[in-house]
Protein backbone atom coordinates (compact mmCIF):
# COMPACT_ATOMS: atom_id res chain seq x y z
CA UNK A 1 0.00 0.00 0.00
CA UNK A 2 1.45 3.38 -0.96
CA UNK A 3 0.53 6.93 -0.03
CA UNK A 4 2.53 8.82 -2.60
CA UNK A 5 -0.11 11.55 -2.94
CA UNK A 6 0.15 12.52 0.72
CA UNK A 7 3.92 12.14 0.96
CA UNK A 8 4.83 15.84 0.80
CA UNK A 9 8.12 16.22 2.60
CA UNK A 10 11.65 16.28 1.24
CA UNK A 11 13.37 13.77 -0.95
CA UNK A 12 12.55 10.06 -0.82
CA UNK A 13 13.76 8.49 2.41
CA UNK A 14 14.96 4.92 2.68
CA UNK A 15 17.12 2.73 4.86
CA UNK A 16 20.41 1.78 3.25
CA UNK A 17 21.14 -1.68 4.57
CA UNK A 18 21.30 -5.34 3.63
CA UNK A 19 18.90 -7.21 1.36
CA UNK A 20 16.16 -7.10 4.00
CA UNK A 21 15.79 -3.37 3.34
CA UNK A 22 14.37 -1.78 0.21
CA UNK A 23 14.56 1.94 -0.44
CA UNK A 24 11.20 3.68 -0.49
CA UNK A 25 10.59 5.59 -3.68
CA UNK A 26 7.69 7.43 -2.09
CA UNK A 27 5.15 6.76 0.58
CA UNK A 28 5.54 4.00 3.13
CA UNK A 29 8.59 1.81 3.43
CA UNK A 30 8.34 -1.83 2.46
CA UNK A 31 7.35 -3.64 5.63
CA UNK A 32 10.54 -5.62 6.15
CA UNK A 33 11.31 -6.89 9.69
CA UNK A 34 13.60 -4.67 11.76
CA UNK A 35 14.70 -7.38 14.21
CA UNK A 36 17.70 -9.71 13.97
CA UNK A 37 17.34 -12.72 11.68
CA UNK A 38 17.73 -16.34 12.73
CA UNK A 39 20.95 -16.43 10.72
CA UNK A 40 22.29 -13.50 12.78
CA UNK A 41 21.44 -15.29 16.01
CA UNK A 42 23.00 -18.58 14.90
CA UNK A 43 26.24 -16.87 13.91
CA UNK A 44 26.32 -15.10 17.28
CA UNK A 45 25.76 -18.38 19.15
CA UNK A 46 28.66 -20.04 17.35
CA UNK A 47 30.96 -17.15 18.19
CA UNK A 48 29.76 -17.17 21.80
CA UNK A 49 30.65 -20.87 22.12
CA UNK A 50 34.22 -20.11 21.09
CA UNK A 51 34.39 -17.18 23.51
CA UNK A 52 33.20 -19.44 26.35
CA UNK A 53 36.02 -21.88 25.57
CA UNK A 54 38.55 -19.05 25.73
CA UNK A 55 37.01 -17.80 28.97
CA UNK A 56 37.20 -21.31 30.49
CA UNK A 57 40.89 -21.54 29.60
CA UNK A 58 41.51 -18.18 31.25
CA UNK A 59 39.60 -19.33 34.35
CA UNK A 60 41.84 -22.41 34.53
CA UNK A 61 44.89 -20.18 34.52
CA UNK A 62 43.43 -18.00 37.25
CA UNK A 63 42.65 -21.11 39.31
CA UNK A 64 46.30 -22.18 39.13
CA UNK A 65 47.34 -18.75 40.37
CA UNK A 66 44.89 -19.02 43.28
CA UNK A 67 46.24 -22.48 44.07
CA UNK A 68 49.79 -21.17 44.30
CA UNK A 69 48.66 -18.17 46.36
CA UNK A 70 46.76 -20.48 48.75
CA UNK A 71 50.01 -22.21 49.63
CA UNK A 72 51.27 -19.02 51.27
CA UNK A 73 48.07 -18.08 53.08
CA UNK A 74 45.28 -20.21 54.60
CA UNK A 75 41.89 -20.45 52.93
CA UNK A 76 39.13 -18.54 54.72
CA UNK A 77 37.19 -20.74 57.13
CA UNK A 78 33.42 -20.36 57.03
CA UNK A 79 31.62 -20.08 60.41
CA UNK A 80 30.67 -23.37 62.04
CA UNK A 81 27.27 -21.88 62.88
CA UNK A 82 26.22 -22.11 59.24
CA UNK A 83 24.26 -25.16 58.19
CA UNK A 84 26.32 -27.73 56.26
CA UNK A 85 25.02 -29.58 53.23
CA UNK A 86 27.18 -32.51 52.20
CA UNK A 87 27.67 -33.54 48.59
CA UNK A 88 29.57 -36.85 48.37
CA UNK A 89 31.15 -37.54 45.00
CA UNK A 90 32.55 -40.90 43.94
CA UNK A 91 34.20 -41.86 40.65
CA UNK A 92 31.97 -43.35 37.98
CA UNK A 93 32.14 -47.04 37.14
CA UNK A 94 32.56 -50.30 39.08
CA UNK A 95 34.24 -49.69 42.45
CA UNK A 96 33.88 -53.23 43.80
CA UNK A 97 37.63 -53.76 43.52
CA UNK A 98 38.44 -50.54 45.38
CA UNK A 99 38.38 -49.31 48.95
CA UNK A 100 38.10 -45.78 50.39
CA UNK A 101 41.44 -44.48 51.62
CA UNK A 102 40.61 -40.84 52.24
CA UNK A 103 38.74 -37.81 51.01
CA UNK A 104 39.21 -34.23 49.83
CA UNK A 105 36.81 -31.63 51.21
CA UNK A 106 35.99 -28.27 49.65
CA UNK A 107 33.61 -25.85 51.35
CA UNK A 108 31.78 -23.14 49.41
CA UNK A 109 29.25 -20.59 50.60
CA UNK A 110 25.76 -21.06 49.17
CA UNK A 111 22.79 -18.68 49.22
CA UNK A 112 19.29 -20.04 48.55
CA UNK A 113 16.58 -17.38 48.08
CA UNK A 114 12.97 -18.38 48.72
CA UNK A 115 9.82 -16.36 48.19
CA UNK A 116 8.39 -14.83 51.41
CA UNK A 117 10.96 -16.70 53.50
CA UNK A 118 14.25 -15.67 54.98
CA UNK A 119 17.17 -16.15 52.65
CA UNK A 120 18.95 -19.29 53.82
CA UNK A 121 22.72 -19.26 53.81
CA UNK A 122 24.56 -22.52 54.04
CA UNK A 123 27.88 -24.16 53.34
CA UNK A 124 28.11 -26.88 50.74
CA UNK A 125 30.73 -29.47 51.71
CA UNK A 126 31.93 -31.17 48.54
CA UNK A 127 33.43 -34.48 49.68
CA UNK A 128 35.39 -36.33 47.04
CA UNK A 129 36.32 -39.75 48.33
CA UNK A 130 39.59 -41.33 47.25
CA UNK A 131 39.47 -44.97 46.23
CA UNK A 132 42.43 -47.34 45.97
CA UNK A 133 42.65 -50.86 44.57
CA UNK A 134 42.25 -53.53 47.21
CA UNK A 135 44.83 -55.72 45.47
CA UNK A 136 46.92 -53.61 43.07
CA UNK A 137 49.26 -56.50 42.27
CA UNK A 138 46.50 -58.52 40.60
CA UNK A 139 44.92 -55.66 38.64
CA UNK A 140 45.86 -53.51 35.67
CA UNK A 141 43.33 -50.83 36.63
CA UNK A 142 44.30 -47.37 37.79
CA UNK A 143 45.53 -47.52 41.38
CA UNK A 144 43.89 -44.36 42.80
CA UNK A 145 40.53 -42.92 41.73
CA UNK A 146 38.89 -39.64 42.72
CA UNK A 147 35.95 -37.80 41.18
CA UNK A 148 36.76 -34.48 39.45
CA UNK A 149 35.53 -31.41 41.25
CA UNK A 150 32.28 -30.03 39.79
CA UNK A 151 32.63 -27.25 37.24
CA UNK A 152 32.33 -23.82 38.82
CA UNK A 153 32.36 -20.24 37.60
CA UNK A 154 35.36 -19.35 39.78
CA UNK A 155 37.49 -22.42 40.21
CA UNK A 156 38.93 -22.83 43.70
CA UNK A 157 36.78 -19.88 44.76
CA UNK A 158 35.01 -19.52 48.09
CA UNK A 159 31.61 -18.60 46.68
CA UNK A 160 29.00 -20.72 44.94
CA UNK A 161 27.31 -19.24 41.84
CA UNK A 162 24.30 -18.33 43.99
CA UNK A 163 26.48 -16.00 46.09
CA UNK A 164 28.04 -14.48 42.98
CA UNK A 165 24.55 -13.81 41.67
CA UNK A 166 23.61 -12.29 45.01
CA UNK A 167 26.62 -9.95 44.90
CA UNK A 168 25.75 -8.73 41.41
CA UNK A 169 22.02 -8.41 42.10
CA UNK A 170 22.59 -6.56 45.38
CA UNK A 171 25.02 -4.12 43.76
CA UNK A 172 23.40 -3.45 40.40
CA UNK A 173 19.68 -4.05 41.12
CA UNK A 174 19.36 -3.22 44.83
CA UNK A 175 22.16 -0.60 44.62
CA UNK A 176 24.09 -1.89 47.63
CA UNK A 177 27.81 -1.03 47.49
CA UNK A 178 30.16 -3.89 48.34
CA UNK A 179 31.11 -2.33 51.68
CA UNK A 180 27.45 -2.52 52.77
CA UNK A 181 27.25 -6.10 51.57
CA UNK A 182 30.34 -6.82 53.68
CA UNK A 183 28.50 -5.49 56.72
CA UNK A 184 25.52 -7.70 55.92
CA UNK A 185 27.72 -10.78 55.65
CA UNK A 186 29.28 -9.94 59.02
CA UNK A 187 25.86 -10.28 60.65
CA UNK A 188 25.73 -13.89 59.46
CA UNK A 189 26.90 -16.39 62.03
CA UNK A 190 27.01 -15.95 65.79
CA UNK A 191 28.31 -13.51 68.33
CA UNK A 192 31.27 -15.82 68.87
CA UNK A 193 32.22 -15.84 65.20
CA UNK A 194 30.94 -13.38 62.64
CA UNK A 195 31.61 -14.07 58.97
CA UNK A 196 34.16 -11.42 58.12
CA UNK A 197 34.88 -11.51 54.42
CA UNK A 198 37.77 -9.28 53.32
CA UNK A 199 36.73 -6.44 50.99
CA UNK A 200 39.28 -7.66 48.45
CA UNK A 201 37.52 -11.06 48.33
CA UNK A 202 34.19 -9.44 47.51
CA UNK A 203 35.79 -7.21 44.88
CA UNK A 204 37.76 -10.04 43.28
CA UNK A 205 34.72 -12.33 43.13
CA UNK A 206 32.52 -9.59 41.67
CA UNK A 207 35.10 -8.86 38.96
CA UNK A 208 35.55 -12.58 38.23
CA UNK A 209 31.79 -13.06 37.90
CA UNK A 210 31.66 -10.16 35.45
CA UNK A 211 34.48 -11.72 33.47
CA UNK A 212 32.60 -15.01 33.28
CA UNK A 213 29.51 -13.24 31.91
CA UNK A 214 31.45 -11.41 29.20
CA UNK A 215 30.63 -13.93 26.42
CA UNK A 216 26.90 -13.47 27.12
CA UNK A 217 27.33 -9.70 27.06
CA UNK A 218 29.17 -9.91 23.74
CA UNK A 219 26.37 -12.06 22.32
CA UNK A 220 23.81 -9.52 23.52
CA UNK A 221 25.72 -6.74 21.76
CA UNK A 222 25.95 -8.69 18.52
CA UNK A 223 22.25 -9.55 18.45
CA UNK A 224 21.22 -5.99 19.30
CA UNK A 225 23.44 -4.60 16.53
CA UNK A 226 22.00 -7.16 14.10
CA UNK A 227 18.69 -5.31 14.40
CA UNK A 228 17.90 -2.61 11.84
CA UNK A 229 16.51 -0.13 14.36
CA UNK A 230 18.39 1.22 17.39
CA UNK A 231 17.69 3.92 19.95
CA UNK A 232 20.80 5.50 21.48
CA UNK A 233 21.25 7.56 24.62
CA UNK A 234 24.01 8.31 27.11
CA UNK A 235 24.20 8.90 30.86
CA UNK A 236 27.07 9.83 33.13
CA UNK A 237 28.94 7.72 35.68
CA UNK A 238 31.68 8.96 38.01
CA UNK A 239 34.95 6.99 38.12
CA UNK A 240 37.42 7.26 41.00
CA UNK A 241 40.41 6.58 38.75
CA UNK A 242 41.31 10.01 37.39
CA UNK A 243 44.85 9.98 35.98
CA UNK A 244 46.42 10.44 39.40
CA UNK A 245 44.49 13.60 40.30
CA UNK A 246 43.83 13.28 44.03
CA UNK A 247 40.49 14.33 45.46
CA UNK A 248 38.69 14.28 42.12
CA UNK A 249 36.74 11.78 40.04
CA UNK A 250 36.50 11.31 36.31
CA UNK A 251 33.15 11.82 34.58
CA UNK A 252 32.65 8.88 32.25
CA UNK A 253 29.57 7.92 30.24
CA UNK A 254 27.49 4.82 29.77
CA UNK A 255 26.18 4.80 26.20
CA UNK A 256 22.89 2.92 25.88
CA UNK A 257 21.92 1.03 22.72
CA UNK A 258 18.34 -0.24 22.65
CA UNK A 259 16.88 -2.52 19.98
CA UNK A 260 13.12 -2.11 20.65
CA UNK A 261 11.95 -4.72 18.15
CA UNK A 262 13.82 -7.60 19.82
CA UNK A 263 13.71 -6.01 23.29
CA UNK A 264 17.49 -5.96 23.76
CA UNK A 265 19.59 -3.29 25.43
CA UNK A 266 23.28 -2.97 26.16
CA UNK A 267 25.54 -0.35 27.73
CA UNK A 268 29.03 0.56 26.62
CA UNK A 269 31.33 2.55 28.91
CA UNK A 270 33.45 5.33 27.46
CA UNK A 271 35.70 7.82 29.19
CA UNK A 272 34.15 10.74 27.31
CA UNK A 273 31.00 11.99 25.61
CA UNK A 274 32.61 12.50 22.21
CA UNK A 275 31.94 10.37 19.15
CA UNK A 276 34.67 7.79 19.91
CA UNK A 277 32.31 5.31 21.56
CA UNK A 278 29.31 5.36 19.22
CA UNK A 279 31.57 5.60 16.18
CA UNK A 280 33.23 2.32 17.19
CA UNK A 281 29.97 0.57 18.08
CA UNK A 282 28.08 1.69 14.98
CA UNK A 283 30.90 1.41 12.43
CA UNK A 284 29.29 -1.62 10.73
CA UNK A 285 25.66 -0.88 11.61
CA UNK A 286 23.15 -0.40 8.81
CA UNK A 287 19.59 0.71 9.46
CA UNK A 288 17.72 3.31 11.52
CA UNK A 289 19.12 5.13 14.58
CA UNK A 290 16.97 7.32 16.82
CA UNK A 291 18.61 9.82 19.19
CA UNK A 292 18.16 13.27 20.67
CA UNK A 293 19.71 16.28 18.94
CA UNK A 294 23.09 16.09 20.71
CA UNK A 295 25.66 17.44 18.24
CA UNK A 296 27.81 14.27 18.37
CA UNK A 297 24.95 12.20 16.96
CA UNK A 298 24.33 14.70 14.18
CA UNK A 299 27.99 14.89 13.13
CA UNK A 300 28.46 11.12 13.35
CA UNK A 301 25.25 9.96 11.70
CA UNK A 302 24.22 12.87 9.51
CA UNK A 303 26.54 11.95 6.62
CA UNK A 304 26.47 8.18 7.07
CA UNK A 305 24.72 6.76 4.02
CA UNK A 306 24.23 3.39 5.73
CA UNK A 307 22.17 4.92 8.54
CA UNK A 308 18.83 6.73 8.51
CA UNK A 309 18.93 9.11 11.49
CA UNK A 310 15.88 10.63 13.11
CA UNK A 311 15.09 12.18 16.45
CA UNK A 312 13.00 11.96 19.61
CA UNK A 313 9.69 13.83 19.87
CA UNK A 314 9.85 13.76 23.68
CA UNK A 315 12.84 16.13 23.63
CA UNK A 316 11.05 18.47 21.23
CA UNK A 317 7.96 18.51 23.44
CA UNK A 318 10.09 19.18 26.55
CA UNK A 319 11.53 22.35 24.99
CA UNK A 320 8.04 23.75 24.45
CA UNK A 321 6.96 22.68 27.95
CA UNK A 322 9.82 24.78 29.33
CA UNK A 323 8.66 27.77 27.26
CA UNK A 324 5.02 27.78 28.45
CA UNK A 325 5.61 30.37 31.19
CA UNK A 326 7.32 32.73 28.73
CA UNK A 327 4.99 32.53 25.72
CA UNK A 328 1.89 30.62 26.74
CA UNK A 329 -0.10 30.88 23.48
CA UNK A 330 2.64 29.64 21.18
CA UNK A 331 4.15 27.04 23.53
CA UNK A 332 0.75 25.67 24.55
CA UNK A 333 -0.31 25.36 20.90
CA UNK A 334 2.86 23.37 20.11
CA UNK A 335 2.42 21.13 23.16
CA UNK A 336 -1.24 20.47 22.34
CA UNK A 337 -0.41 19.71 18.71
CA UNK A 338 2.32 17.27 19.72
CA UNK A 339 -0.15 15.69 22.15
CA UNK A 340 -2.33 14.79 19.16
CA UNK A 341 0.55 12.71 17.79
CA UNK A 342 0.86 10.85 21.09
CA UNK A 343 -2.90 10.30 21.15
CA UNK A 344 -2.58 8.52 17.79
CA UNK A 345 0.24 6.34 19.16
CA UNK A 346 -1.86 5.45 22.22
CA UNK A 347 -4.73 4.43 19.98
CA UNK A 348 -2.35 2.18 18.06
CA UNK A 349 -1.04 0.56 21.25
CA UNK A 350 -4.47 0.10 22.80
CA UNK A 351 -6.23 -1.38 19.77
CA UNK A 352 -7.35 -4.99 20.25
CA UNK A 353 -6.57 -7.14 18.43
CA UNK A 354 -3.20 -5.57 17.69
CA UNK A 355 -2.97 -3.61 14.48
CA UNK A 356 -0.90 -5.02 11.63
CA UNK A 357 2.18 -3.19 10.38
CA UNK A 358 0.39 -1.96 7.28
CA UNK A 359 -2.57 -0.72 9.37
CA UNK A 360 -0.20 1.23 11.65
CA UNK A 361 1.51 2.85 8.67
CA UNK A 362 -1.84 3.68 7.08
CA UNK A 363 -3.13 5.32 10.26
CA UNK A 364 0.06 7.30 10.85
CA UNK A 365 0.25 8.58 7.28
CA UNK A 366 -3.43 9.47 7.24
CA UNK A 367 -3.57 11.12 10.68
CA UNK A 368 -0.06 11.86 12.01
CA UNK A 369 1.66 13.00 8.81
CA UNK A 370 -0.62 16.06 8.27
CA UNK A 371 -0.06 17.08 11.91
CA UNK A 372 3.73 16.84 11.50
CA UNK A 373 3.56 18.92 8.33
CA UNK A 374 1.34 21.49 10.03
CA UNK A 375 3.70 21.68 13.01
CA UNK A 376 6.74 22.28 10.81
CA UNK A 377 4.98 24.96 8.76
CA UNK A 378 3.85 26.69 11.97
CA UNK A 379 7.46 26.79 13.24
CA UNK A 380 8.64 28.28 9.97
CA UNK A 381 6.00 31.02 10.22
CA UNK A 382 6.49 31.81 13.93
CA UNK A 383 10.26 31.71 14.27
CA UNK A 384 10.85 35.11 12.60
CA UNK A 385 8.33 36.65 15.05
CA UNK A 386 10.08 35.60 18.29
CA UNK A 387 13.35 36.55 19.96
CA UNK A 388 15.98 33.88 19.15
CA UNK A 389 17.32 33.98 22.69
CA UNK A 390 13.91 33.57 24.36
CA UNK A 391 12.67 30.17 25.62
CA UNK A 392 10.13 29.90 22.79
CA UNK A 393 12.77 31.01 20.26
CA UNK A 394 15.17 28.34 21.55
CA UNK A 395 12.42 25.72 21.46
CA UNK A 396 11.59 26.44 17.82
CA UNK A 397 15.28 26.68 16.89
CA UNK A 398 15.85 23.26 18.46
CA UNK A 399 12.82 21.59 16.86
CA UNK A 400 12.66 23.06 13.37
CA UNK A 401 15.82 21.37 11.95
CA UNK A 402 14.55 18.03 13.28
CA UNK A 403 11.03 18.08 11.90
CA UNK A 404 11.85 16.76 8.44
CA UNK A 405 13.43 13.58 9.79
CA UNK A 406 10.74 13.17 12.49
CA UNK A 407 8.25 12.28 9.78
CA UNK A 408 10.28 9.16 9.10
CA UNK A 409 8.64 7.19 11.94
CA UNK A 410 5.31 7.23 10.05
CA UNK A 411 6.77 5.03 7.31
CA UNK A 412 7.16 1.81 9.32
CA UNK A 413 5.00 0.34 12.05
CA UNK A 414 7.92 -0.72 14.27
CA UNK A 415 9.52 2.72 14.41
CA UNK A 416 8.67 4.82 17.46
CA UNK A 417 7.78 8.48 17.91
CA UNK A 418 10.32 8.74 20.73
CA UNK A 419 12.70 6.56 22.72
CA UNK A 420 10.15 5.99 25.49
CA UNK A 421 7.22 5.03 23.29
CA UNK A 422 7.40 1.24 23.51
CA UNK A 423 5.05 -0.43 25.94
CA UNK A 424 7.70 -1.14 28.56
CA UNK A 425 9.71 2.09 28.21
CA UNK A 426 12.85 -0.04 28.21
CA UNK A 427 15.53 2.53 27.49
CA UNK A 428 14.32 4.76 30.34
CA UNK A 429 13.96 1.77 32.68
CA UNK A 430 17.44 0.60 31.72
CA UNK A 431 19.01 3.96 32.57
CA UNK A 432 17.09 4.47 35.82
CA UNK A 433 19.14 1.88 37.82
CA UNK A 434 22.31 3.72 36.78
CA UNK A 435 20.94 6.93 38.31
CA UNK A 436 19.91 5.10 41.50
CA UNK A 437 23.29 3.42 41.67
CA UNK A 438 25.08 6.78 41.42
CA UNK A 439 23.31 7.91 44.59
CA UNK A 440 24.42 4.81 46.50
CA UNK A 441 27.84 3.63 45.40
CA UNK A 442 28.70 7.15 44.09
CA UNK A 443 31.40 6.04 41.65
CA UNK A 444 33.10 3.12 39.95
CA UNK A 445 36.61 2.43 41.19
CA UNK A 446 38.33 2.14 37.81
CA UNK A 447 37.50 2.40 34.14
CA UNK A 448 37.50 -1.41 33.97
CA UNK A 449 34.92 -1.71 36.76
CA UNK A 450 32.82 0.95 35.00
CA UNK A 451 32.73 -1.33 31.95
CA UNK A 452 31.81 -4.23 34.27
CA UNK A 453 28.89 -2.12 35.46
CA UNK A 454 27.90 -1.51 31.83
CA UNK A 455 27.95 -5.25 31.22
CA UNK A 456 25.80 -6.22 34.21
CA UNK A 457 23.32 -3.38 33.70
CA UNK A 458 22.93 -4.67 30.13
CA UNK A 459 22.09 -8.21 31.21
CA UNK A 460 19.74 -7.17 34.00
CA UNK A 461 17.88 -4.71 31.77
CA UNK A 462 17.32 -7.37 29.12
CA UNK A 463 16.30 -9.94 31.74
CA UNK A 464 13.79 -7.47 33.12
CA UNK A 465 12.40 -6.78 29.66
CA UNK A 466 11.79 -10.47 29.05
CA UNK A 467 10.80 -11.24 32.67
CA UNK A 468 13.50 -13.90 32.70
CA UNK A 469 13.96 -13.82 36.47
CA UNK A 470 10.27 -14.37 37.17
CA UNK A 471 9.90 -17.17 34.64
CA UNK A 472 13.05 -18.94 35.84
CA UNK A 473 12.05 -18.58 39.49
CA UNK A 474 15.44 -17.02 40.22
CA UNK A 475 17.00 -13.74 41.18
CA UNK A 476 17.97 -11.51 38.25
CA UNK A 477 21.60 -12.40 38.84
CA UNK A 478 20.96 -16.12 38.66
CA UNK A 479 18.85 -15.60 35.55
CA UNK A 480 21.45 -13.50 33.72
CA UNK A 481 22.76 -16.58 31.98
CA UNK A 482 19.53 -16.96 30.08
CA UNK A 483 19.20 -13.30 29.20
CA UNK A 484 19.04 -14.09 25.52
CA UNK A 485 16.10 -16.48 25.78
CA UNK A 486 12.73 -15.09 24.80
CA UNK A 487 9.39 -16.76 25.01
Amino acid sequence: MSYGASYRFGDPIGIKSDNRVKKAVEGQLDLFPLGATQQDRQASEELTAREVEDSTFEQDQQAEKRKKAAASRPRMVLPESLEREELILDPEGDLSGYKVIGQEITEVLVMVPSSFKAVRRAVRRIIRRKWALKDPVKSDSKGILISPIPSRTIKRGLFDESVLAHLLTSKFVDHLPLYRQKQIFERIGTVRRAMKIPPSTLTDNTNAACKALEPIYNALRREALANLYLQVEETRIQVLENDGKKGTTHRGFLWTYHAPVDGLVFFDYQKGRDKTGPEKILKDFQGVVQTDAYAVYQSLLGKNEAIQHYYCMAHIRRKFDEAVNYDQPRAAWAVDTIAQLYKIEKQIRDTEPAMSESQIVEKRMREALPILTQLKEWMQQEYPKVLPGSPIGKAIAYALPLMESMKFYTLHGELQIDRAADRNNLIENAIRPVALGRKNYLFAGTHDTAQNAAMIYSLFATCKKHETARRCGKSPGMAAGCAQKNE
